[in-house]
C-alpha cells in the first residue's frame, strides 16, 4: 500500500529538510515554498497531511485552509507559527486547522500530531454518509482502555450521529476533532495515569510510544478499566460524556485556555483544542468525566 503523502509549505529549507527527515519513514514528501508552488509541485495529486506557515508573504493561509477543506475535505492542516498567542491558535483550528505547532518544535511534538492524523484518519469515507433524519437519541458505550480500537470507533460514532439534523460537515470535523482528544485523555491520562512530565519524557526515550501504552493498558491495575462514551442529540444541541476508571484530577489545574503561554507545552493542548472546537467543556468535580456540549444549527 502506497505511502500517505504529506506537502510542506514553508519557504524555511533547513525546516523543510528537518521534517523531511523526520517523516519520510512514514510519508511520501512534497515540498514547496509558497502557496502558488502548490499545484505544480503536487501535480494534481491530494495531499494528506499538510505542514504550512501561518504567516507566508502576501498569502492569505487562513483562507488556503478554509477553501482546501471545502473542495478536499480530507487533506488536515498543521499550521506552523512562530507567534503562538491564543487568537492565531484558534482562528486556525476554527478555519479547519487539524492542529498548531509553535517554532521551534521537538520531535515530540512532531510525533504527537502524526499518531494523532494516523488515528483519526483511519476510515473517514464513513463520516459523512447522511441517510437518514432523527429529531432525538441518546446512546452509551462502554470501551476497553485499547487505543488500537480508537480509529474504528471514531469512524462508527462520526457515521451514526452523521445522520442527524444539523450535523454538517463543518460540525462533524469540530466533533470529531473534540472527541477524539478527550477520549484520548480518558485512556492516556485517565485509565493508564500519564501525566504530562511523563508522556513528554516517553515520547522522547521510548521507540514505540503506542506500544509502551498498549502494554501498561494490560498491566495491574490498569487492566480492567474501562472508558464510557455517551451522547445526547435534539435539535438544538449534542453533547458527549466521556468517563474514564481512573483517579480523576484536579480540576482547577485545567491550563487557563487564554494563556498563550500554555499553546507551547503538550499540557492542555487537548483540552484547549475541544474547547475551541465545542460551545463549552465541563468536568465533574472528580475530574474522570468531561461533558462536551455543541450547539447546532437545525431547520425547525
Amino acid at each position: 500500500m502506497q505511502k500517505p503523502s504529506v506537502l510542506i509549505v514553508d519557504p524555511d529549507l533547513a525546516l523543510q529538510e528537518i521534517l523531511r527527515d523526520i517523516l519520510q519513514t512514514r510519508f511520501r514528501i512534497f515540498n514547496a515554498r509558497s502557496i502558488a508552488e502548490i499545484d505544480s509541485v503536487m501535480e494534481n495529486e491530494i495531499p494528506h497531511l499538510i505542514f504550512i506557515e501561518m504567516e507566508l508573504p502576501g498569502e492569505d493561509v487562513l483562507e488556503f485552509i478554509e477553501s482546501t477543506k471545502k473542495n478536499k475535505s480530507y487533506s488536515q492542516h498543521i499550521v506552523i507559527t512562530e507567534n503562538a498567542t491564543v487568537e492565531n491558535a484558534v482562528n486556525a483550528l476554527r478555519h479547519g486547522a487539524f492542529d498548531f505547532l509553535t517554532k521551534p518544535f521537538g520531535i515530540d511534538e512532531i510525533a504527537r500530531v502524526v499518531e494523532k492524523f494516523f488515528s483519526l484518519t483511519s476510515n473517514r469515507e464513513t463520516d459523512f454518509d447522511i441517510y437518514a433524519t432523527i429529531t432525538e437519541e441518546s446512546r452509551t458505550f462502554c470501551l476497553p482502555t485499547n487505543f488500537a480500537i480508537v480509529p474504528n470507533f471514531m469512524s462508527e460514532i462520526m457515521h451514526i450521529i452523521a445522520r442527524f439534523d444539523g450535523i454538517d460537515k463543518r460540525t462533524t470535523l469540530s466533533l470529531r476533532l473534540a472527541i477524539y482528544e478527550m477520549l484520548i485523555n480518558a485512556m492516556e491520562h485517565g485509565n493508564l495515569e500519564i501525566d504530562y512530565e511523563q508522556k513528554r519524557a516517553l515520547l522522547e526515550e521510548v521507540l514505540n510510544y503506542q506500544q509502551h501504552l498498549a502494554e501498561r493498558a494490560n498491566q495491574e491495575p490498569y487492566r480492567n478499566r474501562k472508558i464510557f462514551v455517551s451522547y445526547k442529540y435534539t435539535l438544538k444541541s449534542i453533547e458527549f460524556t466521556i468517563t474514564d476508571e481512573g483517579k480523576g484530577f484536579d480540576v482547577k489545574q485545567v491550563p487557563n485556555p487564554h494563556a498563550s503561554e500554555n499553546l507551547e507545552r503538550l499540557n492542555g493542548r487537548g483540552i484547549f483544542i475541544s474547547r475551541v472546537n465545542m460551545t463549552r467543556l465541563e468536568y465533574n468535580e472528580k475530574g474522570n468525566s468531561v461533558t462536551l456540549y455543541k450547539e447546532l444549527n437545525t431547520a425547525q
